[in-house]
């Protein structure tokens, strides 16, 4: 019986180190620390509430308001990030640790990525690996839009096959909620340009802010944001742009998801506004050095 008690407390003492260690790989959870995320591209937030940033270091998740999490191990530089039928799709710059993103004598162009199971894993579109660079990806329901920073709208439609569309260097893409055929963007002049063909043609609008983020939020609803933080309405494509807000400090990204509207800013912060711009609260403020 000594023998028996003997081996059930060395059980015991064993079974406890196995739950601490299990305990303790939880926390190797890579954690951002000053200055990693860099610049963020683009929000997604999931159906379960979760925050997803795209970032020059990979993909995060924010768990509180100084924390930002690895979601996977892979850290791709994600310009661009969208979802669609929770499925994540993103552009930007492979992580080259990993070979299978390396493409001989082409450029570290990541093309477009997808990942099905919230950014743990992605796979890639091997036509577009080392050749395509996507700085804004826009779902609509007849399929993908896709800035390249070759200066083309590309688009894929719902059968996976691609097609090339207008010539235009597009900074950010937003489309009728009920037409994707109209657009309107944003380029790197902080100009609004508008399309009414499915991005084939573009014209330059006139009388608008110096936008750098749009949304078009609901029919009679577009939403900008200037890099100085300022906040206009429009109730179309042409305006006219009212000033009715102002985020905090300088403005890098615009992200609406139904009453929810997200600004990310220099240095890598992210508020909050459930008011329609009135007023804002801080999601994330990034740790200090």
């Amino acid at each position: 019986m000594a023998n028996v008690s003997l081996f059930l407390r060395i059980l015991a003492v064993f079974t406890v180190a196995l739950v601490v260690a299990a305990c303790g790989a939880d926390t190797t959870e890579q954690v951002a620390g000053p200055g990693d995320l860099g610049h963020i591209h683009d929000l997604v937030e999931t159906g379960d509430g979760e925050l997803l940033v795209a970032s020059h270091s990979g993909l995060y998740r924010i768990t509180d308001t100084d924390t930002a999490v690895l979601v996977g191990t892979e850290q791709h530089d994600l310009m661009s990030m969208t979802s669609n039928n929770g499925t994540l799709y993103a552009s930007g710059h492979p992580d080259l640790r990993l070979e299978q993103y390396r493409v001989e004598g082409l450029p570290p162009h990541l093309g477009l990525a997808q990942s099905s199971d919230g950014g743990q894993t992605w796979s890639v579109d091997p036509d577009l690996l080392g050749k395509s660079d996507f700085h804004a990806l826009l779902p609509t329901n007849s399929g993908l839009y896709a800035a390249d920073t070759e200066g083309i709208i590309r688009f894929r439609s719902s059968d996976g096959s691609w097609t090339d569309r207008g010539t235009f260097a597009a900074r950010d893409l937003a489309a009728h909620p009920d037409d994707p055929e109209q657009l309107v963007a944003t380029d790197d002049n902080a100009q609004i340009w508008l399309s009414t063909d499915g991005a084939r043609t573009w014209s330059l609008a006139e009388d608008t802010p110096p936008a750098i983020e749009i949304e078009w939020v609901e029919a009679d609803l577009l939403v900008a944001a200037t890099e100085d933080g300022s906040v206009y309405f429009a109730p179309d494509a042409v305006g006219p742009w009212t000033d009715t807000g102002a985020a905090p400090g300088e403005v890098e990204t615009l992200h609406i998801d139904g009453g929810r509207w997200w600004v990310t800013g220099r240095g890598g912060t992210i508020h909050l506004s459930t008011d329609g711009a009135a007023t804002w609260e801080a999601v994330y403020l990034p740790p200090q050095r």
